[in-house]
């Protein structure tokens, strides 16, 4: 199990780009962890270490706090590693606990998390980067969205799915999901233009 520390030194550098089979790899080996293989576990952290290592570095802008960051995501990682379905790629599940829980880290005191969190201003959605991190007012303006358009939303433009990956992770045609992103969009920039931002 991942230790709280202050002094966490971090991964190798991430070796990139993954593809369909490294993650598949990457999924067989947390499945076996789940089933209590601590070494499929141990191979695990050290293969996606430098990834989310990564991941968080680029969504906290104090270096001094990427180690601490980095630590409460594989703690989040670790706890919530039984809710992981099999079934379900693994990566669009592993940045959401990541993103949730950098959000989490951060928001424990308030008063460091907008500076520290890289935020985006979203004048057109359309412009929004792929992986990007969430400043509170979209990370809420997101959360008020029906779940159909915000799953939408999410998978295209947060997870970087192509319209076709995401299509077939919510069984729905593009067509569809064309439709529910649209109208996501459409949905989240009246609520942030009603915020003024």
């Amino acid at each position: 199990m991942p230790r709280k520390s202050r002094a966490v030194t971090p991964p190798r550098k991430a070796a990139g780009p993954w593809n369909q089979v490294q993650w598949e790899s990457w999924a067989q080996l947390f499945k076996r962890a789940q089933g209590g293989d601590s070494e499929a576990y141990r191979q695990f952290l050290e293969e996606i270490g430098p990834i989310l290592f990564s991941y968080v570095r680029r969504r906290v802008f104090n270096p001094e706090m990427v180690p601490d960051v980095y630590q409460e995501v594989l703690l989040t990682l670790h706890k919530a590693r039984h809710a992981y379905e099999p079934s379900r790629p693994l990566g669009p599940w592993l940045f959401t606990v990541a993103r949730n829980s950098i959000l989490d880290a951060l928001g424990k005191n308030r008063k460091f998390a907008e500076k520290e969190v890289q935020l985006e201003v979203l004048p057109d959605v359309g412009e929004m980067e792929r992986d990007g991190s969430l400043d509170d007012q979209l990370y809420q303006g997101l959360q008020s969205l029906p779940e159909l358009n915000r799953k939408a939303v999410e998978l295209l433009k947060l997870k970087g799915l192509t319209l076709e990956e995401a299509a077939a992770q919510l069984g729905i045609s593009v067509a569809a999901l064309k439709v529910r992103a649209h109208r996501g969009y459409h949905q989240l920039r009246k609520l942030l233009k009603g915020k003024g931002t």
